[in-house]
């Protein structure tokens, strides 16, 4: 086992607020490679000021490693494992179509990487914008198991600043060349696996994050009680503002249900955590624009964004530049998303603002902030920050748009005017260049995923039953032909097959059609991770689906469909269900890559409950190189 030495905890905590995240600037060479090493590692941390626990590091960096690349190289990143775990990391968002063995999903591409063992990915980065690196074994990425990919954009690539403003289109391009890469993620106190035997001792699954970071540093935030209870909307919450684990919400199998077995600690917030230092960005306004690339790492909430005073125009979304033509006061970003917001540096010298990320849930209430700091002039004035109510951190004096529960803020709290969140499915979430799906009538198959939810107290699945970490994570992989070859002929009689979450798809080049049906009353929002290549996101709508076809469903109800300017993503919310019977969500592909491709809810207690299927795609013109075949 290998422990972060007490130096470099000393330094990753005390440094001071002004930090910037691990950025490694990977050159690409004359052969078009890029070589980066790192090695993961192991120790007991506290990145909030609670606590220690187990969590894993990147080159001794805890949850804010960035790797910086170009579009077009050929990235080589080799592992060395120092950790009593087995892994894998999938590099989220990245197609691998000349490279699927390096996907990253351990029992679906590659067996996990053991302690001690190295492991080179190697792929091809012919995408631009932000991605991340996490694992995908159990729920590792919860105990900061994940790393930023930010993949510079060729200069001839096309781009949708002039659309923000005209006169600065090139300030902003050079902007974007020095994003800043901002990893957020929920955290809580217990390790995942601490986590997951709760669930399974208890029947009910714990739902309660102690903390929101920003590049791996936040703080505590404990709320006056009564703040809590005005915006409760007279739930019963804890002091973390999360519903007890005897809450309806929460304990959903009441009659196998444990609550009294649930560790109350996991509901109850560490006032002695709360000065914990925040994570501060600094910004020269003689830049004018500042480029925020976001990603949600995290595995239990969405969360909304908001900067202070400062709008934001959203120019990318899952590394696809959008059709961006006004700014927006708050975003919604789901887990396992990316988000590219550009604002406009029209603060002073010496000024700072706070940054918010507001868990979007109706089970718990929670924010994490960070600092965006301009720099100060010759006068060496800075802004002071202050706590403005017992439990809360030292903060920026300036203006929200969006309240600690993060609902957008209006006329009557203050603000000039109401303020404004982007719309995941309106025009400006359209591609920037136009992409237009196939027309139903060549659609080649279509799968219903009609039972999405949770089949009983400690599972979750695709499609009723679910595909349990256990049935395939130490197996042998889908992508060796003496296991996949069986769902193929039709002749398995495994766990696997009985799950029926194994798909299997002839031809490449064939259009595809997703249906996810989410069928009950009150089911959370499930953001559903597509690998390989992304989606049109076609069409949604709240009820049940009664269709076989979405030719079919959109003769009946036109007005649910997109066809025209849908938005194209890897990852996509299922709507919510809170006012309706029930839900779907319509997404279309191509079929682009031979190989195993998982689809999946990406957050991580849903997909260690069994939430995933994997699609065979063409198969048979698979060509696995030998050094990831099965050994003979």
């Amino acid at each position: 086992m290998v422990f972060l030495s007490p130096l470099s905890v000393f330094a990753s905590l005390f440094l001071g607020l002004v930090a910037t995240a691990k950025f490694v600037d990977v050159k690409t060479n004359e052969d078009g490679v890029a070589y980066h090493n790192i090695t993961v590692s192991e120790g007991a941390y506290s990145p909030d000021g609670g606590r220690e626990r187990l969590v894993y590091f990147i080159n001794d960096e805890f949850a804010s490693h960035v790797v910086g690349v170009d579009e077009g190289a050929m990235l080589h990143i080799q592992i060395k494992s120092e950790i009593s775990s087995p892994f894998t990391l999938h590099s989220h968002g990245i197609y691998q179509r000349e490279s699927v063995w390096m996907d990253g999903v351990p029992g679906v591409t590659q067996k996990p990487i053991m302690p001690e063992e190295t492991f080179t990915y190697k792929f091809k980065v012919d995408q631009s914008g932000m991605y991340h690196m996490h694992s995908h074994y159990k729920a590792l990425q919860d105990d900061g198991l994940y790393m930023g990919l930010l993949v510079r954009p060729s200069i001839s690539k096309e781009k949708p600043f002039a659309q923000i403003s005209p006169d600065d289109e090139d300030l902003i391009s050079k902007a974007e060349q020095n994003a800043y890469a901002i990893l957020l993620a929920d955290y809580r106190r217990y390790t995942s696996s601490e986590l997951q035997k709760v669930w399974d001792d208890t029947h009910i699954e714990p739902v309660c994050a102690n903390a929101i970071l920003f590049n791996g540093q936040g703080s505590a935030v404990c709320p006056p009680r009564a703040e809590i209870n005005a915006m409760s909307a007279g739930a019963n919450l804890s002091s973390q503002g999360c519903r007890w684990p005897d809450d309806p919400f929460v304990n959903m199998f009441p009659d196998i249900g444990k609550p009294e077995a649930v560790p109350l600690e996991i509901y109850e917030c560490d006032t002695s955590a709360v000065n914990s230092p925040l994570y501060s960005i600094e910004v020269n306004k003689t830049d004018g624009w500042a480029v925020f690339d976001f990603v949600n790492a995290g595995g239990l909430w969405q969360l909304t964004v908001s900067v202070d005073e400062h709008p934001m125009w959203i120019s990318a979304i899952d590394g696809e530049y959008v059709n961006v033509t006004e700014p927006v006061d708050s975003f919604a970003i789901q887990a396992g998303s990316r988000f590219q917001a550009a604002i406009k540096l029209d603060g002073n010298p010496g000024d700072a603002f706070n940054i918010h990320a507001a868990a979007h849930s109706s089970v718990q209430m929670i924010t994490g902030y960070a600092i965006l700091q301009y720099a100060s002039d010759a006068s060496g004035v800075m802004a002071k920050l202050v706590s403005p109510a017992d439990g809360y951190p030292a903060l920026a004096n300036s203006t929200a748009y969006i309240s600690y529960n993060g609902e957008s803020l209006t006329t009557s709290d203050g603000l000039r005017a109401n303020a404004t969140t982007f719309d995941p499915s309106g025009p400006q979430a359209a591609p920037f260049i136009a992409s237009v799906p196939p027309p139903s009538d060549e659609v080649t198959q279509t799968f219903i995923y009609c039972t999405i939810g949770r089949p009983n107290a400690t599972h979750y699945a695709m499609n009723g039953t679910g595909m349990q970490p256990s049935m395939y994570e130490d197996s042998n992989p889908l992508i060796w032909q003496s296991v996949y070859q069986r769902f193929l002929n039709g002749t398995t009689n495994d766990s696997i097959a009985n799950a029926h979450s194994i798909e299997v798809i002839d031809k490449l080049n064939s259009t595809v059609d997703l249906i996810i049906s989410v069928p009950f009353h009150n089911s959370p929002q499930h953001p559903i991770h597509k690998h390989l290549n992304k989606f049109w996101v076609i069409g949604m709508g709240t009820g049940v689906w009664n269709w076989s076809s979405v030719a079919e469903a959109a003769k009946d109800t036109p007005e649910s469909f997109n066809f025209v300017n849908p938005p194209v993503r890897d990852g996509f919310n299922t709507p919510e269900t809170f006012d309706a019977d029930g839900a779907w969500l319509a997404l279309r592909y191509v079929t682009d890559t031979a190989g195993p491709s998982a689809l999946h809810c990406h957050l991580s207690q849903h997909l260690g409950g069994g939430m995933l299927s994997v699609a065979l795609q063409d198969m048979n013109d698979l060509k696995l190189p030998s050094e990831y075949d099965q050994p003979r």
